[in-house]
């Protein structure tokens, strides 16, 4: 059986609607009723991987009747769905997406600029579907405002009969997919919401697979996409990683711009431009840093670089945090999933810990379950990085973090994003991940090298300051852009008394 992992899009919308309460993005394959037009055009997702298992997470949203949505994953044997929180991507997103802040520059006989001028880029009702013919329903069950069934064949063919029964359409170019992973051992795990929620109320999703499995499939993606389908994914492993099977790339951070006119960087077009290249086969990492779900985050421009959580009516931020950990907890509270921060003390004591950390509860348990046992000596229960608590009532347990690390080393973790547009026609082969050669961090905060129309602002003429942040003045792109005739002088002046400092003595 091939050991792998299929993360796949099933519906959604562009890229830029992610935070639209009403669109939908889903990780698995597309099955709709009959004259339900669906077209994913773009796919968020975060990946654990250890060698003790394999954690897929997805937010799912859709635009339209939630009676009109279901959602098909290919899973291995002895996969467990859980519910997630918004406040996991949300925070996971803000905290790595690129900004690029403009030349710091100095007015002649005026003010000086370096203010910070940034640019951040950045169901189903009824029970769900029948049994017999084939197929074994290995598990039925609820999660969050989801019902869930786990399925299991070894006859292609079989399933799709049982989802055509159940009221759903498998295109004709699907099927063979589908069976294809039948014949790969898979089993499949079908989510449909609760009769009773409605498409404001779906959950993020996890699915929590055992074993080490760096393989993402990408064969079912292509159901219901569009020409293209942008993926942003998450990848939290020790170590860089990155594609195998793919090309790997940097968007060229010497070519970014600023245009004081416009107020914006050059640096979405040079972003498209990289995509675009191998025939839009390529992943870009636009973020790759150690330890960075549990120390203070840093950035190349702004050191310290604090997590805006919310701010007043000015844009002057109310809330931050230092750590993605910490972020995704105080989230969390503002989100109302959770109510309880006392674990945020525990995040930077552990962030350079060489122990493993291990849940010693079974898979899908709450951490107060009996069945939960104990963690061995030189090992970091998993349950410390949780907050709140959960009943069976009421779940209000921020674990993914917990989730994030069992079976990793926090001093050797690294979170690293990948991005894609990938063609329709890339989407034939699975996406294999590996460690990237150089473990090199990727900075997600960018001082533009060069800018025009300074004089929008500068109309006398501009030298640009030494900028700030990490890196030498010449890396951080702080030569001259803009002289007048006396900006120029006093250089010249001071190239001349520089060069004279350097002359030899004479004997």
């Amino acid at each position: 059986m091939k050991t792998s992992l299929l993360a796949t899009l099933l519906i959604g919308a562009p890229l830029a609607a992610f935070l639209a309460p009403n669109d939908a993005h889903a990780c698995g394959g597309c099955v709709v009723p009959p004259m339900v037009n669906t077209i994913v055009n773009a796919h968020r997702m975060a990946l654990s991987v250890s060698p003790k298992q394999t954690v897929l997470w997805d937010q799912i949203r859709y635009n339209g009747d939630p009676e009109n949505w279901g959602w098909l994953l290919p899973v291995k044997p002895g996969a467990v769905v859980e519910v997630s929180t918004d406040a996991w991507f949300e925070t996971l997103d803000a905290a790595t997406s690129t900004t690029v802040f403009a030349p710091p520059i100095s007015c002649n006989n005026g003010p000086d600029f370096d203010c910070g001028c940034a640019q951040s880029d950045a169901t189903a009702g009824g029970e769900l579907g029948p049994g017999g013919g084939g197929v074994t329903v290995v598990h039925r069950g609820t999660v969050g405002p989801y019902q869930t069934v786990t399925l299991s064949t070894e006859t292609p063919g079989v399933l799709d009969d049982w989802l055509t029964s159940a009221g759903y359409v498998i295109p004709a170019e699907t099927a063979p997919v589908i069976d294809a992973y039948v014949a790969e051992g898979f089993d499949f795990i079908a989510l449909q919401l609760l009769p009773e929620k409605g498409v404001n109320e779906m959950k993020p999703v996890r699915v929590v697979q055992p074993g080490i499995s760096p393989t993402l499939p990408l064969r079912m993606v292509a159901v219901g996409t569009g020409a293209n389908v942008d993926i942003t994914l998450f990848l939290i492993t020790e170590g860089r990683w990155g594609a195998k099977n793919f090309e790997n790339a940097l968007v060229p951070e010497s070519l970014v711009s600023w245009d004081f006119a416009t107020n914006a960087s050059n640096y979405a077009a040079l972003r498209e431009t990289t995509l675009a290249a191998n025939g839009g086969t390529t992943w870009i990492t636009t973020f790759a840093k150690p330890r960075a779900l549990l120390a203070p985050l840093q950035g190349a421009v702004r050191g310290n670089a604090q997590i805006v959580l919310s701010a007043d009516e000015f844009g002057f931020p109310t809330r931050t945090a230092s750590t993605i950990a910490e972020g995704y907890i105080g989230q969390g509270m503002l989100n109302g999933e959770t109510t309880d921060q006392t674990c945020v003390m525990n995040f930077s004591t552990f962030s350079g810990d060489t122990r493993m950390v291990v849940d010693p509860c079974p898979a899908g348990k709450p951490s107060d379950d009996p069945s939960c046992g104990e963690v061995g000596a030189g090992e970091i229960d998993a349950r410390v990085f949780e907050c709140g608590e959960s009943d069976v009532l009421v779940d209000s347990t921020m674990d993914d973090v917990a989730t994030a690390l069992n079976g990793l080393h926090p001093a050797d973790v690294w979170l690293t994003r990948l991005e894609a547009k990938l063609p329709r026609e890339a989407l034939a082969k699975d996406l294999e991940i590996e460690p990237s050669e150089l473990q090199v961090e990727v900075e997600h905060e960018i001082r533009a090298r060069s800018s025009t129309n300074v004089d929008t602002i500068c109309p006398s003429g501009v030298v640009v300051l030494p900028g700030s942040g990490s890196g030498s003045n010449k890396d951080r792109g702080t030569f001259v852009v803009v002289l007048s005739t006396l900006g120029a002088g006093l250089l010249s002046l001071a190239r001349r008394r520089l060069r004279g400092a350097r002359s030899p003595l004479p004997a």
